[in-house]
């Protein structure tokens, strides 16, 4: 089980990528998938700073900055400093606490929250330009969408995707050696070291989807992203892990898949194909955003108030059904996979927005007796191969008035999956909304700028303010 092309030997899949990446510069990667990766950074650094006051990002911000040693890197939502690893660590934990990050469509994996953090913390430390830190943004979402793409079938399917399936978390699996990658590449190490760098990534790969619904699950997050840094730094040092982790009797491939999995994909690696960035437009599971976003088309397009409202009921894509465990929420993280707290939300207030995601909301009764309207039953399926493979979180909504009236809607991808892209100008609004509590308007929107016009940033040290935001 190994690479083949294009050498004329049986290579490792460490070493294959790594000879890939050795032929890189920040100039020779589409400016499509700098864009992409621009468009990403945007979005993450609006939505880590909405989950600075996060009871779970507050307490793994206080862990960093009392056990990790004062450094480069800044601790986003404080003025202190910490070694990159440290700083990886606790910025990832607020960008995807809120569970309001993008997620890659092919792979699901939230590759910015588990990205950026890690390429920001080595970027402020090695003072790198936003053009490689551009650059190594892209190579890393390569290398995901090119792994995850070798361990399921052909077209790759979200709904098929086979290490959700077997119980991965994806993020805790495939996000350490994207990291890995993009991280080694951005210090500029050789070929051999980037090798390294990867699969000593590989070697430690692990987050099981027991964990959704519990703080597990960012930290998860947070842990691909202080693995995949650490691993290159440790490379950089001289640390060695089997070159075939990925392909050994009892590596990557064997253990995480089953031994299943083809190389195929990786005549696509340097492709720079979409990996599907999924933005959000509500704190939850991407399993939510469908039904939350046919709800408030159907409460607005047909002027009813939700207090009139009998029930609910979500025809959803069995994908979906997997997916949202949790009728009865008993904790936040949990609410972010219900679709009855979401909803419940939107019938109460009219929107589902960060604020909802506290611990009093989430015993409200008047929320409760709006939860107790929905209804979710799986069924909604595709007769059409494309049409189910973009189709994977769609859903069917009917709502039912107390005067015995029915509106219906269906979504079949929410704003911001690749087939119904998020504007540029909402995608902004989100940033400046998410921004609002931890930093003046005009701050934010200087922010901004400076996001936009990332590659042209002569020193990453210089993305943020002086002064750092307080949540």
């Amino acid at each position: 089980m190994a690479m083949v092309t294009p050498h004329a030997e049986p290579v490792a899949v460490a070493q294959h990528m790594a000879d890939w990446m050795a032929g890189l510069s920040a100039t020779s990667i589409p400016a499509v998938a700098k864009a992409a990766a621009c468009r990403s950074v945007i979005d993450v650094v609006g939505v880590a700073h909405a989950g600075l006051g996060m009871p779970l990002a507050r307490l793994v911000r206080e862990e960093v900055l009392d056990e990790a040693a004062s450094g480069p890197s800044r601790v986003l939502g404080t003025t202190r400093r910490a070694a990159p690893i440290a700083a990886a660590r606790a910025n990832a934990t607020a960008a995807h606490v809120l569970d309001f990050d993008a997620n890659f469509n092919r792979g699901m994996v939230f590759g910015p929250a588990a990205l950026f953090p890690a390429l920001f913390a080595l970027a402020e430390s090695e003072g790198a330009t936003g053009e490689r830190f551009l650059a190594a943004f892209a190579i890393g979402t390569e290398i995901v969408r090119t792994l995850a793409e070798s361990l399921s079938d052909i077209p790759y399917r979200k709904d098929r995707d086979s290490l959700f399936y077997k119980g991965w978390f994806n993020t805790g699996v495939l996000g350490p050696v994207g990291v890995a990658g993009a991280t080694a590449w951005l210090m500029g190490l050789p070929r051999e070291e980037t090798a390294q760098a990867l699969a000593i990534a590989a070697v430690q790969a692990c987050g099981l989807r027991i964990g959704v619904g519990s703080d597990m699950k960012p930290l998860l997050c947070a842990r691909a992203s202080e693995t995949g840094l650490r691993a290159a730094l440790l490379a950089r040092k001289g640390v060695q892990a089997p070159l075939d982790a990925f392909e050994g009797p009892r590596g990557f491939i064997r253990v995480i898949n089953a031994g299943n999995w083809t190389d195929q994909a990786f005549a696509g690696l340097g492709s720079f194909q979409d990996a599907g960035a999924s933005y959000k437009l509500y704190p939850a599971c991407s399993s939510v955003q469908a039904a939350a976003e046919a709800l408030m088309r159907v409460l607005a397009d047909n002027a009813v108030a939700a207090r009139d409202v009998a029930g609910v009921r979500c025809e959803v894509t069995p994908h979906i059904a997997a997916n949202l465990a949790f009728e009865d929420p008993q904790n936040v993280t949990q609410a972010q996979f219900s679709l009855s707290y979401a909803l419940g939300c939107i019938l109460h207030r009219g929107d589902f927005v960060a604020a909802d995601l506290n611990a009093d909301d989430l015993v409200n009764p008047a929320i409760r007796a709006e939860m107790a309207k929905v209804t979710m039953q799986a069924g909604l399926t595709f007769a059409s191969e494309a049409e189910a493979r973009d189709a994977a979180e769609a859903t069917r909504i009917t709502v039912t008035m107390r005067d015995g009236r029915q509106f219906s809607a269906q979504q079949n991808a929410s704003t911001g999956k690749p087939i119904n892209p998020i504007s540029d100008a909402l995608l902004e609004k989100k940033f400046l909304a998410n921004m609002a509590q931890v930093m003046p308007a005009p701050t934010a929107q200087d922010l901004l700028g400076r996001i936009r016009s990332l590659e042209s940033l002569g020193d990453m040290r210089r993305l943020f303010p002086d002064e750092g935001p307080q949540p």
